[in-house]
Order: structure tokens, then sequence, then C-alpha cells
């Protein structure tokens, strides 16, 4: 888990104060691009300092994991040169067109497995560094094609993963689903899975669509199992084949659940599949607490909720008043600073690769002692700015002194109608960002120089 993402975590869990921005800088360079990071990281001080020493050990876990990796893979007899990545956590092995090995999943794995076990996350990690190889006539590739749900973000961080190196589309096809997941198509290996690209499909004379029907028809022929009740009206998958989330593209299976109301599904890790009803309060409030938990374990999905209408997954979001809202808010806010932060990370590389000064701000959700939530970005004076889609942004100007708190705070809505900045998103970015480069001027900043608690919808009061 990476140190922004449980920074976000902690904020969210109340961790944060926003009555100041005082705190001492952690590097003493001068660029415009270290003043705006430098920025951020005062606003989410009291994070920060509690979590500084857990930033080392992390650091220390992360270096020694890879080197049991390397070690691992030596032992299983490759000969081809490794190379460690550590920004990027992952490994490259091969000298041309490397197979790359990302560590991520692994490592928190590794962490979340009794130690007299972990042996098997190293022998399995062994086994991805090339995938596998499939059979020669299609007619032995058919009954092991399967659907695969991930989160969006899975799908389209692998843009810039492979920019410059490999064709996306040779790597995998796949497409959107209800807004924030995604659908692609696997073999299923004995120990892996291999994705499959247009290369694939066109070598097989058939659409992605075509081959999606038949990797349904193979789950379908795995899916005949009854539900688990949780309670009336509330049910999980019972697979543990990690194709539990890929079975919400079955309806027959999610209709099995009897719920109140529209079916509503939430899938925040590939081996749970969680069902209740649009109209259940206490069976929402129950699949959110699940959520909450299962997006903390390794190879979690999403934590956003769809709901069943007219034979389509769209976003699903309870009342405001329902009990159940601030859990989903929650889990809604937890995600997104998930895939955030894994963009982030991303995008600065690619500038650094590129030497061009943007500063790709964070966003960060926050909890006040009220139990209220929301998310904010900050917009950096003198730099351009890629921006997340954020509730509330905080204007932060450096000439004011590395210690003044922010110029202003607006909502996301208001600087739009205002300053007609933030128009359409950046093209081939997901999650949404916003390219600025013009601050605002003092008399639009006069507007916006609120408390962040005043800019509460009144219904969050």
């Amino acid at each position: 888990m990476t140190r922004v993402w449980r920074k976000s975590m902690l904020v969210l869990l109340g961790l944060l104060g926003l009555g100041g921005c005082a705190g001492p800088s952690r590097t003493q360079k001068s660029s415009a691009l270290e003043e705006a990071r430098r920025a951020e990281e005062r606003l989410a001080e009291h994070v920060e300092l509690q979590e500084s020493s857990a930033d080392g050990d992390e650091r220390a876990e992360r270096e020694s994991f890879a080197q049991k990796a390397i070690a691992a893979l030596r032992d299983e007899g490759e000969t081809l040169p490794i190379r460690y990545d550590a920004e990027g956590f992952l490994l490259e092995i091969g000298d041309k067109d490397p197979n790359t090995v990302f560590l991520g999943n692994f490592f928190d794995e590794y962490r979340a497995t009794p130690p007299e076990q972990r042996h098997e996350v190293l022998r399995r990690l062994t086994h991805v560094r090339s995938a596998p190889t499939m059979p020669e006539a299609f007619a032995d590739i058919r009954p092991h094609l399967m659907p695969v749900v991930r989160g969006r973000t899975f799908f389209e961080r692998l843009r810039l993963e492979v920019k410059g190196r490999k064709d996306l589309a040779t790597l995998l096809s796949w497409k959107p689903l209800g807004g924030f997941l995604g659908v692609g198509i696997a073999f299923d290996g004995p120990d892996t899975l291999r994705y499959i690209g247009t290369d694939e499909l066109r070598r097989w004379g058939i659409s992605f669509e075509e081959a999606l029907a038949l990797a349904l028809e193979n789950l379908r022929r795995r899916s005949s199992e009854s539900l688990e009740q949780l309670a009336p009206g509330t049910c999980q998958a019972p697979w543990q084949d990690t194709y539990a989330a890929s079975r919400l593209l079955l309806e027959e299976v999610v209709r099995r659940c009897p719920v109140r109301g529209e079916p509503v599904v939430l899938v925040p890790h590939r081996d749970l599949l969680l069902i209740t009803g649009s109209d259940d309060e206490d069976g929402l409030s129950r699949v959110a607490s699940m959520s909450l938990d299962a997006l903390l374990a390794p190879r979690a999905v999403d934590g956003r909720a769809l709901r069943l209408t007219s034979g389509t997954w769209v976003p699903f979001m309870p009342e405001r008043l329902s009990n159940a809202w601030k859990d989903f808010r929650q889990l809604e806010l937890f995600t997104r600073a998930r895939d955030y932060d894994e963009q982030t990370q991303q995008l600065d590389k690619h500038y650094q690769d590129t030497g061009e000064d943007v500063f790709v701000a964070a966003f960060t959700p926050y909890q006040d002692e009220h139990g209220r939530s929301l998310s904010y970005a900050v917009w950096q004076k003198g730099m351009t700015t890629l921006l997340p889609r954020a509730d509330l942004i905080f204007f932060v100007d450096p000439d004011q002194g590395e210690r003044a708190p922010p110029v202003g705070v607006a909502r996301w809505e208001d600087v739009a109608k205002v300053t007609g900045a933030l128009g359409a998103p950046v093209e081939g970015l997901y999650p949404e960002r916003y390219r600025v480069r013009d601050f605002p001027t003092d008399q639009q900043l006069a507007r916006w120089r609120a408390d962040p608690g005043d800019l509460f919808d009144e219904n969050e009061r």
C-alpha cells in the first residue's frame, strides 16, 4: 500500500485538521515543482508527522521484498538480467523488450500472509515473469477464455506503464463497465492469466464482443452454486476462484439474491461479490462495512456500488438521508484516493522522464469532527498543474511565505463558473484531470476566503 494512499486513508479517518498550514519543509530544493509539492504536504502535515517513521520502514520492507523476489526468480532458473525499479516498484527481466513483474499486489499479499506460508507468494510471483503458453488451435483455447472484471484504473494505467515500449491494444482488449470498472478477456492458465489483445483476436478472426460472449459462457458453467445469504435480501458469491467479481456480468446469478428494490452490487475484491437491494438500508450498511475491510486486502478492485436497472449497470449512491450514505461516501472517497494516488505516481515519473515542469496535484479526502466527508486538491500559483476532480480547491501562493495559509478555498463548481479554467478534462487520463495554468485574480480569490467547513452542502450538516 503506497504512502500517499495510506495518508489519504488516515485523513479520511479524521486525523487531519485544516486550521493552518504551518510546518517545516522536507527539502530545501527551490524549484517551483518542489514548492508545489511542499505546499500539498504542509496541508497534510499532521498525517505526515504520524507516518514519517512508517515510510522508512515500508521502503526498507519493499527493498527487502524485491531482493527476495529476485532470489526466488534465480532459484527458478531465471538467467536474464533483472533490474529493480524502486520508484515503480517493479522488476524488469531482460534487456530488450523486458518482461515486467509488478510487485505491489504480491508485496501486500506477502505481508498479509503468515510467515510459514510466504514462500507460496514468492513461488506464484516467479510464474508471472512470462505469460502462459496458449495452444495453437483456437478450439483448445476457447474453453479457457474467461471474463475479467477489474477497476477501470487497472486497465487505464497501462497506458503510461507501456508507453514507448509496447502498444497497449496488443496487450489487452477491454471495455468500460458502469463508469469505474472495466471488463477484459483472459486465457486462464494453470498459474497465471494471460490477457487477450487485438493481435490474438485478429489471428482468431473474432471480435472482442464475440470473445467476451464465449468467455461468459465458460464462466456461466462454473457458476451453478447457490449464493451465500448474509441476511434476508443480502448475499455474497461463494466462489474463491479470482472470478467472483466477474459474476456481476451474469444477471441470472445476481438475481438469485431476492432483494428489496433493484439489485445493488459491490466488488471490493476480485474474490468478493456482494449483492443487496437499493431499498434495503440494513443490507446497504452491511455490504458497505464488508467492502471497506475488503479494500484493505491485497488485490482489491473498487469500493463503489452499481445498480442494475433495465439490464444495465449504473453507479449507485444511497439517498443523503439514508443511514448508509456516509459509509458509501467514504468508500467512494477511499477508492478515488487510491486511484488518483496510483495515477499521480505514474504521471510524476512520466514528467520526470520527459523533463516537463508539471505539478500533478494529489487528491486528498478529508473528514471533519462532525463526520462530514469531502475531498480537496491544491492549485499552486506559478505552475502548470494537473488537478484531480475534487470537491474543494485550495489556492496556494508561495510568495505569501512557506507557513502562510491558502489564499482561497472554493468548491469545484464555483471555480469552474467563475474562472472558466476547468473546462474539458485532459484527454486519455482516468481518473479525470484538468490542466490549469493561469492562477485566479485577486478579485476572484476575494470571494473564496471561506472556512472549508462552511462549504459543505446543507444536507451534510
